[in-house]
């Protein structure tokens, strides 16, 4: 994953997060492979990990 597609990820969450609730945007990205269920990255999204630091 580039930086530019991490920057455009990010972005993306943020915009979407401004009309759900936390367990909305919770549930959107376990139901995308995202996250697991504690809410930590999946593999193919460890990088983003580094970002939200």
């Amino acid at each position: 994953m580039s930086e530019k597609d991490l920057q455009l990820l990010i972005e993306l969450a943020k915009e979407l997060g401004k009309s759900l609730t936390k367990e909305e945007a919770l549930r959107s990205f376990i139901a995308a492979g995202i996250l697991d269920k504690a809410g930590n990255y999946t593999q193919p999204y460890k990088e983003l990990e580094k970002a939200d630091a």
